[in-house]
């Protein structure tokens, strides 16, 4: 679902705008290679995200997303269809709380597995604190819009099992087209349960960084980053 969003909102948006506000994004997470210690010499982006832009003028990156993508956001990175097309990475940036994108804990262990295969080095993840604010279980709709676009993104909560939701995204444009990605199934992901699952992938070095957050585009809550060796 995320490489739909970014589809579409490639239609929608000045990709030079989008560049000054990644800019921010970037410096965030050029701080955070300096904090952990580490110099990439190939970065791993599961989904598509716009950071990659700004990253390819520095590091060799790879991403796992359609070639469409790739050309219609001019990106000079290598883009194949699986994670087992990738290679070898030393940093993988899963964004945009890439391991909720799931219906069940298998998928969720599933996910990392899948990264830790290709990597040898630093994940580097983004969660939302679900122990405290529970953002899932909100009853309301945050809406955002850009030249006259207005973007609706809802979550349903599953009545039989709190733990998963339903994420819809609306794009409403001249005040009558719309269009609709999901349902796309959701999944909490606690900071211990993720702490659990690098630690049987005999993952080290887990931490929630102190003073850094990190904010998705065209999102109102801020996510933790966390970061893991293996």
């Amino acid at each position: 679902m995320l490489n739909d969003y970014w589809a579409k909102t490639q239609q929608i948006v000045d990709i030079s705008k989008w560049l000054d506000i990644a800019q921010a994004k970037f410096e965030i997470i050029d701080k955070l290679f300096i904090n952990i210690g580490v110099k990439p010499n190939r970065i791993l982006f599961p989904t598509f995200n716009p950071l990659v832009l700004l990253l390819e003028q520095h590091y060799d990156c790879v991403v796992v997303a359609d070639q469409s993508l790739k050309y219609s956001w001019q990106s000079k990175s290598e883009f194949v269809d699986t994670l087992a097309e990738v290679g070898t990475v030393d940093v993988c940036l899963a964004l945009d709380e890439y391991f909720t994108y799931a219906d069940s804990e298998n998928t969720q262990r599933e996910l990392l597995d899948q990264i830790k295969k290709v990597l040898s080095g630093y994940l580097i993840t983004t969660l939302q604190d679900y122990k405290n604010s529970a953002p899932h279980k909100r009853n309301q709709a945050d809406a955002s819009s850009s030249n006259n676009i207005i973007i609706v993104e809802e979550n349903i909560l599953d009545r039989n099992n709190k733990q998963n939701w339903q994420n819809y995204i609306y794009f409403i444009e001249n005040h009558s087209d719309l269009t609709v990605l999901g349902p796309t199934p959701r999944r909490t992901m606690y900071f211990k349960q993720l702490a659990k699952y690098c630690s049987d992938l005999q993952g080290t070095n887990y931490v929630i960084q102190k003073n850094l957050l990190y904010r998705g585009f065209y999102k109102r809550n801020y996510e933790h980053i966390i970061t893991c060796k293996f």
